[in-house]
């Protein structure tokens, strides 16, 4: 018979390696898991979303994007949906981008676009445009993308716009890196969608996503456009969602055929998307959920620094080495099983090897990220015109 013998420190160590992965536990298979469960009941029938196919406006802001709208464009232009248009709001490009478009408007007589002023001044120009293709949209659904991206497919619109009813009005897509500066920031961001999903399901939306979102054009007119949050240079997407969202009005789809890819080359947009974020959640009027996460984080760290301490306490004690292990590959394999899943199911990429590294390095990143924010970030995010 073996007998393990913990004396105090061993206790309080593995009682703290315990309590926090109990509660990472908890934030995998209770909510990170959600998604790729929900998706699943609809596979199997138990779930039917609505099969709605109203006329839908797809707006699109873009500058300098001319290359993009050449390689991109006929994707949104030959969806397989019966009424829809496409509108493209051009700021002020200095490419090619306003020849493209008006050789893709003689093709397509469903493409509309129309531009920006060189001489407009705005805090944000994005908020400007998006105003500019609300206004100019002739449907009440709205969805809206940009110009770095694409559908996986034919069947975006359709995919989107069927969860729309009286009450639905508002649907939240999935995202993904189509072409990236580094494997860290696909996961990073494929992480941020996820966490997005869990939580909407979970009934506590927060954000959405401009990449790909859809809301009803009464939503706009009902908050008054943008104007909420004019001060900001950001938030068009993310605080706009917090501030109209609700558990009886929200839909969320998770189809492999409704995820947009993005092309994000250089990781200087990737750091601009991460400081804005955390710029417009500082003003989110649901603050929960940027609780509810930092203390995954804050669990996350814990889990990390008991474990290695445990360790480095218990050995030679094999015994104990062996239960710290099986603690610490219990979360690793949960981890495993719930990214990779969801993963799967949107036919995405896996991540194997590398899903440790990521998910050790990634609560420091995000606290470089809040520093840089607060010493720097707020000044070049907000409370300016931008320069043009």
């Amino acid at each position: 018979m073996i007998i393990v013998d913990f004396d105090t420190t061993d206790i309080i160590l593995f009682s703290v390696l315990v309590c926090s992965l109990i509660i990472q536990l908890i934030y995998y298979w209770f909510y990170l898991a959600k998604p790729y469960r929900y998706q699943r009941s609809i596979e199997k029938g138990k779930t039917v979303p609505a099969s709605s196919q109203p006329p839908v406006s797809v707006i699109i802001c873009a500058k300098n994007e001319a290359r993009n709208l050449e390689n991109y464009l006929p994707v949104f232009l030959e969806q397989n949906y019966p009424v829809y248009e496409v509108i493209v709001v051009n700021d002020a490009s200095a490419d090619d981008t306003d020849e493209i478009l008006n050789r893709f408007s003689f093709n397509y007589k469903h493409l509309y676009h129309t531009y920006i002023p060189v001489g407009s001044k705005n805090l944000s120009r994005k908020k400007l445009g998006l105003t500019l293709g609300i206004k100019a949209a002739k449907y009440d659904t709205l969805l809206f993308t940009e110009a770095d991206c694409h559908p996986t497919g034919p069947d975006w619109i359709s995919r989107m716009a069927r969860h729309f009813t009286d009450k639905r009005t508002i649907v939240l897509g999935f995202s993904t890196l189509k072409k990236q500066p580094s494997k860290y920031i696909l996961y990073d961001y494929f992480f941020s969608n996820l966490q997005m999903m869990s939580l909407a399901l979970k009934n506590h939306p927060y954000m959405g996503n401009g990449r790909n979102l859809a809301y009803n054009k009464n939503w706009f007119q009902q908050q008054k456009g943008f104007s909420n949050s004019s001060f900001l240079e950001a938030g068009e997407d993310d605080l706009f969602i917090n501030e109209i969202a609700r558990k009886d009005n929200l839909s969320v789809e998770l189809s492999p055929e409704s995820v947009i890819e993005v092309v994000m080359e250089e990781s200087r947009t990737w750091k601009d998307l991460k400081i804005s974020r955390l710029i417009t959640q500082q003003f989110f009027k649901k603050r929960f959920s940027v609780r509810f996460w930092r203390m995954e984080k804050l669990s996350r760290i814990l889990f990390f620094l008991s474990f290695i301490l445990t360790v480095l306490w218990v050995i030679p004690d094999w015994i104990l080495l062996g239960l710290a292990v099986f603690l610490f590959l219990t979360r690793f394999f949960t981890q495993l099983y719930v990214i990779n899943r969801t993963a799967g199911m949107l036919k995405l990429p896996k991540f194997y090897f590398t899903l440790f590294l990521f998910d050790l390095i990634q609560p420091f990143v995000d606290e470089y990220f809040y520093l840089y924010k607060i010493f720097r970030g707020q000044k070049d995010y907000n409370w300016k015109y931008e320069k043009r």
